[in-house]
């Protein structure tokens, strides 16, 4: 039986991205079709005690390290991440968006106070300055080249603070369907951050394939010649 769930996950997997990749408009924008498309794309997320070993890390040891009193987490999927946080920080005003509504559907199942919304990060609708701090976890990953480059410019205007944990296997380049190694601290540079932390995350799935690193950084004062 259960291969037969398996078959079928991948069956429907399939047949979402071949509705992607006929789908008009840019790559991030068939990228995050795909992805708003799945059925099973939340259904797992609670369930991995190393995804809840790292949300406790980012919790406990990484959110604190720039102690923001707002954050919005781009890609939240079932909101483990923010749920954490609000455990350990219950006074944060905190929020997450996702392109996929089941999976939002999910996450404010929990009643957690945290807002969640449907949203597509590439319609940016955060205004400027209106965070302290944004958080990503394997979503700029799943984000092609132009699409990350565009996302890291809008969170630059309007966060003073990233945490990011995403796939970099120590080469750029796509690694699957809609999966991408990317060197999020040259990403983030780039775009006015500096550098607090850059390393190894904690919590990895499986370094060979998917080996995860973390940024952390600080947006420099305009004007400033890094």
């Amino acid at each position: 039986m259960a291969d037969i769930h398996s078959i079928s996950a991948r069956a429907k997997r399939g047949l979402s991205y071949a509705m992607s990749r006929i789908r008009r408009g840019t790559e991030a924008g068939k990228a995050s079709a795909y992805w708003a498309s799945l059925t099973d794309y939340h259904l797992t997320n609670d369930d991995d005690p190393i995804a809840h070993e790292r949300s406790r890390w980012l919790a406990d040891t990484i959110v604190p390290m720039i102690a923001p009193d707002s954050l919005l987490e781009v890609g939240t999927n079932s909101g483990r991440n923010l749920q954490y946080i609000s455990q350990a920080r219950p006074q944060m005003i905190l929020k997450g968006i996702d392109v996929n509504a089941r999976a939002i559907a999910l996450a404010r199942s929990k009643r957690l106070p945290i807002t969640f919304e449907v949203a597509d990060a590439n319609d940016w609708a955060e205004a400027a300055d209106s965070w302290d701090a944004v958080l990503t976890m394997s979503v700029l990953d799943h984000i092609p080249d132009e699409g990350a480059e565009t996302l890291a410019e809008h969170i630059s205007e309007s966060a003073s603070a990233m945490i990011s944990v995403e796939l970099w296997d120590g080469t750029p380049g796509t690694r699957g369907v809609y999966k991408y190694s990317r060197n999020t601290r040259e990403l983030f540079e780039r775009h006015g951050f500096e550098t607090l932390l850059w390393e190894k995350s904690r919590g990895q799935y499986d370094e060979d394939k998917s080996l995860l690193w973390l940024f952390v950084g600080r947006r420099l004062p305009a004007g400033h010649d890094s």
